[in-house]
Parts: structure tokens; sequence; C-alpha cells
């Protein structure tokens, strides 16, 4: 049986007037003409509609296909698109009087008055018998199943498709599939992919659970419901959503199941509910499990009485069932740092800023990203880590306040309240939300998590195991990895392998907030800050212990990864602490309050004294002296050795970012320190760091008076490790004074002592000084080949400073070897590192490069020497090693 007729027909009248005969003529006298190719029977034709049967629904088929190519093909009056509908169902008709009647009748008619324009849908029933005598090009697109007017039971429907004929069309004109879906106020920002992907899944045969896991106010509820509702079409008997957050056991549970489903009876809600379900295809989406003990006990009793069942669960865990998917619905993607570079355009590309505008253009009408703005509502969405309640809560107040405003008042974001009364209670505020997954652990997992609540950044498994569990670890009966799993099964932690391939634990922002005011109020925040910063103070000393060493990228690396963490316990160690936050409960006395100040600032004296190189090599130079200068401000005059270290450290600080006069007092600090301890070896080194310091400050009579003082006592102490940086200092001032034969003969003595200790650093720095006199000699040729024997040395230590003078006297030999684009490329790559870690250049060191540029600027245009120094500037730091391993294999091509 085959239905058709013109869509819009009433609209072709309006528009055609006395010539919509003519169209419509047209439209009878194509159709007529397929159905008569095809050998079929016109049984009725009404206005622009037509009922035709035919024996074979091959031939049905071949009608359409005909019909529509004509249609398609036919130039209408007036530059009109006649577009005709057209459906096929096979069935048993009665014959009644002078026509037929029957249910397979109006079920052709329902199917044909789904399709749209050009459109031709088919019954499974035409379908199945059309399939093996469909021609090349003629194929079917599955649209699912549809529920039709006055008809009872869901049609499939299909599609057919044909070259030459539109393939797309708007959705079927069907009722869908029952569902009981809510309606969402607003369309879903930045899930679309996961959407699909979703989607997908459920699609796939033998999926029958699949649990969207994550914390609360994540989305998983939003998510899911957009996954459902584009799912109608795939479960002919319904999708349902059954809202389950006020239930709390299982036999509430199949009541709230009964009642979505709308089953009722006299027998047991679990028994009427299986045997609705039992021979049905339909979704079910079950929202909010994880208050719900017996959740997992109902799913699992469900599935196997209805096999044609698909459950999509929203928890904030898994439910450990056999056969479960689960999928972790993950914060939205967040806009980068502003100070990397984010625009206009490239916040509104993320999905965070995207629900930001969209709530707060419902509050405050016409708002909209600005460049006065762009950057405060990024900061915005990553303080509050694109947590979509967290920012929906956010913007609600943009009625009142700016995005900047807001951003100054988000220093306490759990506090954030729902501007509407329509939220559950539990979100209508982020601490309410949180609370929600928190009142569900037992005690011990909540200990845990106030504990975790210090680590900044995260932590490993070690970490959490020594100050998360300290008091109820392994040897109290509770298993490390168990009590990280009961967690991460609520979404209030996550896990993530870290660069090694080891776990590391993670906790969103907002739930650490709400972790450490638990902590706060428990009274139980200092003491665990203390084991926190005693862990971090050894991690740190162990790292130090092996800078010099085989494993000091690994430990650079480590330290890298626990910066926030090692930020952390010095704001404890050496910042003021608030009142009644520092102290613990049982502390009394002022006595026991000095003692756990003293406490504290010795844990930070351990601290900066372990990641002092680490500040130094690794770019932090602004940072560690800021530090360092905090615990001295906090030391005793008699802390004696660690004062001598801490004033050392933050004296080579001072000198690297170029501050070289108040460098001066304090390495003579250090330096009484070791003299009244009688520590000649430090001593040495003080003479060294100020001879350097001298040197920079142009004075080199008194550089190398110290230096010599430092060498003399080197040589008494038998040589040791103090004699070849005090020869290598000596060297550098002699080259700068121009007494190259003297700095080439101590640099020669430094480089040999450094080899036979395996100082690797120290051959670099030395072959380095070596080139720097030997270019000063005028021999660039040689200067190029000694550097180029430090580079992969220089690239793989990834210490910043060595970088940048590397470039720098890379561009100053390539410029006296007449390579000039390549001398600019690298000058501008040193500055870029240099500025990216806030590292100065000294000015007798800017001076050199700029004498030795100066030849190779004089025959270059201008405009182009430009360019390559704003090429090398836009370098990132591992794109400048790059250029420099570059250069240094260049030699062959170096003039």
């Amino acid at each position: 049986m085959l239905f058709s007729d013109i869509e819009g027909s009433t609209i072709l009248l309006s528009r055609l007037g006395d010539r919509y005969a003519e169209a419509l003529s047209a439209q009878r006298a194509m159709i007529r003409g397929a159905v008569g190719a095809c050998h079929g029977h016109e049984l009725g034709t009404e206005g622009d509609s037509f009922f035709v049967v035919f024996e074979s629904a091959g031939d049905a088929v071949r009608c359409c296909v005909a019909a529509q190519r004509a249609l398609a093909g036919h130039h209408w009056p007036d530059g009109v698109v006649v577009r005709v509908r057209m459906g096929l169902h096979s069935g048993e008709l009665t014959r009644h009087e002078d026509g037929y009647i029957g249910m397979d009748l109006h079920r052709a008619a329902r199917i044909a008055a789904t399709a749209n324009g050009g459109q031709v849908v088919l019954s499974d029933a035409t379908r199945a018998l059309a399939e093996s005598q469909l021609t090349a090009g003629v194929s079917v697109d599955d649209l699912g199943w549809h529920r039709l007017k006055d008809i009872e039971a869901p049609e499939r429907i299909y599609q057919l498709v044909a070259d030459g004929l539109e393939r797309r069309f708007p959705p079927l004109r069907s009722l869908g599939a029952q569902t009981s879906l809510p309606l969402p106020v607003t369309p879903l920002v930045g899930r679309d992919g996961e959407v699909q992907r979703l989607g997908a899944v459920l699609r796939q045969p033998g999926v029958r659970l699949v649990t969207l896991t994550g914390t609360g106010g994540v989305g998983k509820t939003r998510l899911a419901l957009a996954v459902a509702s584009s799912l109608g079409t795939a479960f002919p008997h319904g999708v349902f959503f059954i809202p389950l957050a006020a239930v709390r056991d299982a036999g509430v549970m199949w009541k709230a199941l009964a009642d979505g489903l709308d089953v009722v009876g006299d027998r047991p809600a679990a028994e009427m509910v299986t045997g609705h379900l039992s021979d049905r295809h339909a979704l079910l989406v079950l929202d909010n499990l994880e208050q719900l003990d017996g959740a997992a006990g109902v799913v699992a009793t469900l599935l196997p009485a209805a096999p044609g069942l698909v459950v999509l669960a929203t928890s904030r865990g898994p439910l450990h069932l056999q056969g479960e998917h689960e999928q972790p619905v993950l914060p939205l993607e967040v806009p980068r740092e502003a100070g990397a570079g984010a625009g206009v355009e490239e916040v509104a590309a993320c999905a965070a800023a995207q629900l930001f505008v969209q709530q707060a253009a419902m509050v405050r009408p016409g708002f909209a990203l600005t460049p006065g703005n762009a950057a405060d509502v990024a900061a915005i969405c990553r303080r509050l880590d694109g947590l979509p309640l967290a920012i929906e809560l956010a913007a609600s107040r943009a009625r009142m306040l700016a995005p900047g405003a807001l951003l100054a008042r988000l220093g306490q974001s759990l506090g954030l309240a729902a501007g509407d009364v329509s939220r559950p209670s539990r979100q209508q505020t982020l601490r309410n939300t949180i609370a929600w997954s928190y009142d569900l652990l037992t005690g011990d997992l909540q200990e845990d998590l106030r504990r975790a609540g210090v680590f900044a950044g995260g932590c490993d498994f070690d970490a959490f195991a020594t100050v998360a569990l300290a008091d109820h670890g392994p040897g109290a009966g509770f298993d490390l990895l168990q009590q990280v799993t009961e967690l991460l099964d609520v979404s209030l932690i996550t896990v993530t392998d870290d660069l090694d391939g080891e776990p590391r634990v993670g906790m969103l922002e907002t739930i650490r907030e709400f972790a450490l005011e638990r902590l706060a109020q428990a009274g139980e925040l200092d003491i665990t800050r203390r084991r926190h910063a005693g862990y971090y103070a050894a991690f740190a000393e162990r790292a130090n212990d092996q800078l010099g060493g085989p494993a000091r990228l690994a430990s650079l690396h480590r330290l890298e990864a626990e910066h926030d963490n090692m930020r952390a316990a010095l704001s404890w160690a050496l910042e003021p602490q608030e009142a009644g936050a520092g102290t613990p409960r049982d502390a009394g006395t002022a006595k026991d309050a000095d003692s756990a100040g003293r406490d504290r600032v010795a844990i930070g004296l351990r601290l900066v004294q372990a990641l002092a190189l680490f500040w130094l090599q690794h770019g932090h130079a602004a940072e560690g002296q800021r530090w360092l200068q905090q615990a001295i401000e906090l030391a005793s005059d008699e802390a004696g050795a660690p004062l001598g270290h801490v004033a050392h450290w933050l004296g080579a600080l001072l000198q690297q970012q170029g501050r070289n006069e108040m460098a001066v007092p304090v390495f003579e600090r250090s330096l009484a320190i070791w003299r009244d301890l009688g520590d000649r070896d430090r001593m040495a080194r003080e003479l060294n760091s100020l001879g350097i310091t001298h040197s920079h400050l142009g004075d080199p009579d008194t550089a190398r008076s110290l230096l010599e003082d430092s060498i003399a006592i080197a040589r008494s102490l038998g040589g040791g490790t103090r004699l070849a940086p005090a020869l290598t200092s000596l060297g550098h001032v002699e080259s700068a004074v121009g007494n190259i034969d003297r700095a080439t003969e101590v640099l020669q003595e430094a480089l040999a002592l450094d080899r036979a200790h395996g100082d690797v650093l120290g051959v670099a720095i030395d072959q380095q000084a070596l080139a720097v006199a030997s270019l000063r000699a005028g021999r660039a040729r040689e200067a190029h080949d000694l550097l180029s024997d430090s580079i992969d040395y220089v690239v793989s230590s990834r210490d910043t400073e060595f970088l940048a003078n590397t470039l720098e006297l890379s561009a100053a030999i390539a410029a006296q070897l007449t390579a000039g684009l390549r001398a600019a490329r690298l000058a501008g790559a040193a500055e870029g590192v240099r500025h990216q870690a806030g590292l100065p250049v000294s000015e007798r060191d800017a001076a050199m490069l700029e004498r030795f540029l100066a030849p190779a600027l004089a025959t270059i245009a201008r405009e182009m020497w430009d360019a390559e120094i704003t090429a090398g500037r836009a370098l990132t730091q591992q794109e400048a090693a790059a250029l420099l391993l570059q250069e240094a294999s260049a030699r062959d091509t170096l003039a």
C-alpha cells in the first residue's frame, strides 16, 4: 500500500494561484506514470493525495523511486518546489463495498503521515519483503521505533534511500516513543560529544547497564536526560525517568519504579515492575543511586527479569555489577590561564565559559563575553573547577555583580547559593552538594577525606597513606587501596597516572575547600598540616640529595610535580597563622604556642634549604627568594648552620636575578656564620659566591682577591669539590678583563678536576667558560666546538638559566661565524626563556652579547633581523632547547 500527498499544498495554492492546477496536474501525471510502469493499482485520489496498491513490495519501492526522481527533476511554475511525501506498508485488507478496510490500511496511512516532503518511508513489514528486490543504488536507513496516532503498538520505520534523491530530512512527524523525561529549561552546553558517544554505547547489542559517575554538581542528571532524549526511537516501549534522590531503601525504590512506569495492582511492587518490563524493550533512567544501599540489588533483579531492558543510572560511584559500563562525567573544559594569552574567542570556545554566559544572560539580559570581562569569566570558571552546578550558582549572581566583582568574592565558593527555589535542597549551595556525599561516608572515610584536603595539587599513594591515614593505616587493619577506592567510588577524589605511570590522588578545589572546612571544625587542621609539612620536608631533602647525581632529572621532575604541596607546607611553616587555626585544641599555654611556632620555623628552614637548588635551576628564583627571606626573618640568630645555608641560597637567588648589591651582605652574613663555626669548606663556598658577585658588580680586583682566598682554602683542604668551582669563577674574571692565557690556564685545571670528580655540570660550565675565552680571543670556530660539547647536557639538565646563557653564547658565536639570521633567532629565544622565567641578563653579559652581535646586525636588513628575534622570542623553552641542539649540529654549515 502506498499513500502520498503534497507537503504544504495550501501554501502552494496561495503562492501559485491559478497556476496551482498546472502543478497539481503535473504531479498527478508523474505519479500515475510511475504507478503504471510498476504495475500498481490506483484505488483512490483526492486532491493531491494518492492511495495505490501493489502485488509486490519490490514494485512499490521502484514506483516511489521513479516518482520521486521525476518530481525532483521537474521545472515547476514560478520556481516553486513541489515536495511529495510517501509511505509504504504491507498487510492484508478486507473488501468493503467499493473500497477496503482493515488495521493495516490505517497503519499505512499513519506511516505516510510521518514523512517529510520528498521522503519515502516504509514499515518493517515492507522492508522485509522488498529488501531482496532492491536495485543498485537503492537502500534503506533505519529510523527507529515510533508511536503512531491511535495505534497502540510502536512501529519500526525505515527511510528509502536512492541515488539522486535527498537523504537528510527533519525528524519524522510521529509521536515518538513513550517517555517520562522532564524537559530541561535550557539547552545542554558542552556535552555534545559525550551525548553522541554515550548514545552509541547504549545502542550496542549486549549493553544493559551504563552508570554515569562523578562528583556532585558535575551534571550527571542533565547529561543522562540529554542522552535518553536522543534515544527515544531506539526503545519502542519507552524511555522512563525515575528520580530517586529521596529514596533510601530497596522497598521504596521498587515503589518508585512502579509509580514511574504507571504500574498499578495488588501484587508486590517488585513483582509488578518485573512483570511489566519482562517483554518490553525500554530504557530506564535511574537518577541518584549513591545514597541507596539496595540500589545494586534492585538493578541486579531487574536486568535478568527483563531481557529487553536497558538501564542508564547516575550515581557518585559505580554499582559494581557484572556487565556494568562505568562512564565518568568530568567537569567542563575551562579556559587557559589568562597569562597564557587566552582572548575572547578562546574563552568563548570553552564549555565552562559558554555555560556561565548562558546562565548569566538569564538574569542579566544582554550579558556577553567582551575583551573587558573575558579574563574574569575565565578565572571564575577555573576557580570553580569547571563544575556546572558551581558555575550556575555563580552566574546567578550576575544580576548584581559584574564578573570582576564576582571573582573577587569567590574566596569562599562553598557558600554560593541558588537563586531559584526549584533546585533540590542538596543543590541549593555547593556546601550542601558536597555534604550530601560526605555524610554518606563511614567515620574513617570522612576522616581520610578531611585530611586529604591539606594536599595541594594532589599526592602520591605514599603521601596519602602517611598524612591522611596516619592514625588508621595498615597496622590498624586498614588497607590503603581499599580506602582510596571507596573515596573514588563516591567521586570525592580522582586517581590519575603521573608521568611515571604511578597513581596520583587528586581532588577538585571546591571539594578540597569543603574538606579543609570540616578539618578545621574537627580541630585537626594544625596537626594534619604539621604532618603534611614534615612529610614534604623529608621528601624535598631526599630529592635534593639526588640533584647532583645521575637521578638529577627524575628528582627535578618529582619536585616540580609536588611544588604545590611544597608551597602549602611553606605557607604553614613560614606565614602568620590565623587566630585559632594554627594552634591545636589542647595547646593551652603560651609556652606550648611558642614551642609549636619554633617547630614550624624549623620545618620551614628544612624546606627552604632542600628546595633552594631546585628553585635556582628550575626557573623559580623570585618565589624562592621570597620564601628564603621569610625564613631568615623568622630564624633565630642562634640557628647556626641552617641559617648559614639559608643565607647562602638567598644570596644565590638574588644574584641570579641581577640583584648583586643586595646579595653581597647576605653572602657576607653566611660567611660570618661559617667562620664562627670554623667550617672552612663552606667558607670557601661563600668566598667563591662573593667573588662572582663582585665580578658582576664590575669590581674584578675585589673579585680576584676573594676567589684566590677561596682557592687557597680549597687547596689547603685537599681540593675536594670546592676548588674547581672557584677556579672556574676566577677564569671568568680573568677572561672578562682580557687575561685570556691566565683564564685558559685556570679553566683547564678546573675542567680536569671536574672530569676527575665525575661532575658533569661542572664540566659543562668549564667548557662554556673556555668557549667564552676563545670567542674573546677571536677564535669563534674553537668556541663553537667547545660549546657544542656541552649542549647535550644543558638541554637534558632543564636548568632554565643555564639554557638562557647557552643560547646567548651560541648566538654570539653564530654572529661571529657569519650566520647572522640564526644568531638573531637564538638571541630572541634567549630573551623568551628569560622572560618566561623572570631571569634578567646582567649588564656585563648584555654588553658582551651586543658587541658580538653587532657585525651580523650591520649586514642584515633591520626588518629581517627583527623578524628572527620575534620568532625566537615566541619559542617555548622546549622549542628553544631544540633550536640549540640544531645549532650544535650545524658545525659544517658555519663559515
